[in-house]
């Protein structure tokens, strides 16, 4: 694994999916999607996915205008999972004018908008198929 020092300053969100695939792509992780709502003066958090999984592929997701508005993140299923069920799959929407990143060696925890997703690293070898 390599260091986040290693690691060339990302400038954009393809930068960022590299530094995520070499990070987390074939090892097992947590991932925590949340969503913060304000009522008034009270800040509302929901849970919207939590589960530990792997990470098989990240990709951006563009509006037909070419804009990017998220990040899309495939995870294989578990080997207690039933057969034939289908891989999850987490769309994390991004205003890319309102994107922080907080990069640690073993998670991520990225904040866009309303949405915050925290990705961590569960164990230090790969997983493989």
């Amino acid at each position: 694994m390599e260091t986040l020092d290693l690691f060339e300053p990302a400038t954009g969100l393809d930068d960022l999916v590299g530094i995520l695939e070499n990070m987390f792509v074939e090892r097992l992780v947590f991932v925590r999607l949340e969503m913060h709502e304000e009522r008034g003066e009270l800040l509302v958090e929901h849970l919207l996915a939590q589960f530990a999984s792997t990470l098989d592929l990240i990709d951006l997701v563009q509006a037909e205008d070419g804009q990017e508005t998220g990040l899309e993140f495939l995870f294989r299923e578990l080997d207690h999972t039933p057969e034939g069920s289908e891989p999850r799959l987490v769309t994390f929407p991004i205003d890319p004018q309102d994107v922080e990143v907080d990069l640690f060696d073993e998670q991520v925890v990225m904040s866009s908008g309303a949405f915050t997703l925290t990705v961590q690293r569960l164990a230090a070898v790969a997983v493989h198929a």
